[in-house]
């Protein structure tokens, strides 16, 4: 769908916000807080980015883009090509980070730019009155996004500030926030995976049950592709087809090349669009979207960055 870019503004020397609208004038298709658009950017560029507004107001979309120096340039085509006034070709809201329903306290922790689907997530709790906190970590105060939309909200006293913590005090913060899990209790995490390691061991440690912990990532660390990671054949059940994956270049770039296109969005192992089953052979998991229980089971596999184990990977292609 197309949208026109109403208003950009510099959140931080890092951070933009982007405010879009639909640009035939029309109501935005409805989201769940948490959810994330695909943007393009530009062409042959595809990028998610979590929606940062109240899911009740249909009328616009507001996003927070963090220019990555060392990225893959999709946060600088944002920040250096988009202006107000210019038309973005989007998708449909999807959500796999949603609020559960769960009677307890909603915990939001948020490192840097991961805040953006967690205030989403604030606003959506306070209109139903629910018992929640955010906890906002950032470098220093001249690194907080939406200072404007939090200290104007009904619920700004929910907010609490963490300033340029490192382990072990950042440790300490955390035993003292995650302290006396309730049973219905649930943590919702995103930020840099370093953060999201630290807050997950604490939590772990204070008694929280993994199911508890709800969380985002914003890419995975990609696989190191390197010579002595071994060649693996793919053979592709369903075409009857066999095809050598040689170690530095990943099984959808060898799929393509080889004329067979699968779905894809991120290509990161973040978002499971091109989740696979795997008949034979064992996995080598690379992604940050499936859960623990399902790498052990190897039943299952992202393409664009885990590879094999064993020789022989067959899957349901």
């Amino acid at each position: 769908m197309e949208v026109i870019v109403r208003q950009v503004r510099a959140e931080t020397s890092e951070i933009r916000s982007f405010v879009l609208e639909a640009a035939n004038g029309a109501t935005l298709p409805p989201f769940e807080a948490g959810a994330h658009i695909d943007v393009y950017p530009m062409n042959g560029l595809q990028r998610q980015y979590s929606l940062v507004n109240d899911p009740a107001d249909r009328s616009r979309y507001v996003l927070g883009v963090k220019r990555e120096q060392n990225g893959r340039g999709g946060s600088n085509a944002m920040h250096s090509q988009l202006t107000e006034g210019s038309k973005l070709r989007i998708s449909r809201p999807k959500n796999n980070f949603s609020l559960r329903d769960n009677g307890g306290r909603s915990m939001l922790l948020a490192g840097g730019i991961g805040v953006t689907p967690l205030l989403s997530m604030a606003q959506a709790l306070a209109a139903r009155d629910a018992d929640f906190a955010l906890h906002y970590f950032a470098r220093s105060n001249q690194e907080l996004a939406f200072q404007q939309l939090i200290t104007s909200s009904g619920w700004a006293d929910r907010v609490f500030y963490h300033f340029g913590l490192v382990p072990p005090l950042l440790n300490d913060v955390l035993a003292e926030i995650l302290s006396s899990p309730g049973a219905d209790d649930v943590i919702y995490l995103c930020g840099p995976n370093p953060f999201m390691d630290v807050v997950r061991s604490s939590a772990e440690e204070a008694g929280w049950p993994a199911a508890s912990v709800a969380l985002e990532h914003f890419s995975a660390t990609p696989p190191k592709l390197t010579p002595d990671a071994g060649e693996f054949v793919v053979r592709l059940a369903k075409r009857g087809i066999e095809l050598l994956v040689p170690p530095d270049k990943a099984i959808i770039d060898v799929l393509r090349e080889a004329g067979v296109e699968i779905k894809t969005s991120c290509e990161q192992g973040v978002c499971g669009t091109c989740l696979t089953q795997v008949i034979e052979g064992e996995p080598e998991h690379n992604d940050l979207y499936l859960s623990d229980e399902e790498h052990e089971s190897g039943r299952l596999m992202t393409p664009c960055v885990s590879r094999a184990r064993s020789k022989l990977l067959v899957l349901d292609l």
